[in-house]
């Protein structure tokens, strides 16, 4: 009985250890979709964290307003109701298609392009736009 448990307790220390490490970070997916949520739930200084340097630096003061507006817009909605996502990794860079559907059963649809800065997936704005 208390190898069982002894067992256990290694497993849950290796797992917790495996996290603190970073080795279960976010997919990209993953961050489309806690982006789409901090915005929803207004937390726009977690969204920001989500972005790019490029992409929080081109877009510079503005970017705090855009985001406010954007919670505004989904607010107006009813609020997000699911996010399905498919996502293609090569290597570094990832393409995130995404629909979002809201309360009002209204739809967006798009397409993301992430990379990874220091190891986590962050969304890049194209500037080619």
């Amino acid at each position: 009985m208390k190898k069982t448990s002894l067992g256990a307790l290694l497993q849950f220390i290796l797992i917790l250890s495996l996290a603190g490490c970073g080795f279960f970070k976010p997919s990209p997916s993953q961050v489309v979709k806690n982006f789409y949520r901090d915005i929803e739930a207004g937390k726009i200084e977690d969204a920001t964290k989500l972005l790019s340097a490029q992409t929080s630096q081109a877009f510079g003061s503005k970017l705090q307003a855009v985001m406010a507006h954007q919670t505004s817009e989904i607010k107006d909605k009813g609020g997000i109701k699911s996010i399905d996502t498919e996502e293609h990794v090569t290597g570094d860079i990832s393409t995130v298609k995404y629909k979002v559907i809201y309360g009002n059963n209204t739809t967006e649809d798009g397409t993301f392009n992430l990379i990874k800065e220091n190891g986590d997936w962050k969304l890049q704005a194209s500037m080619n736009k």
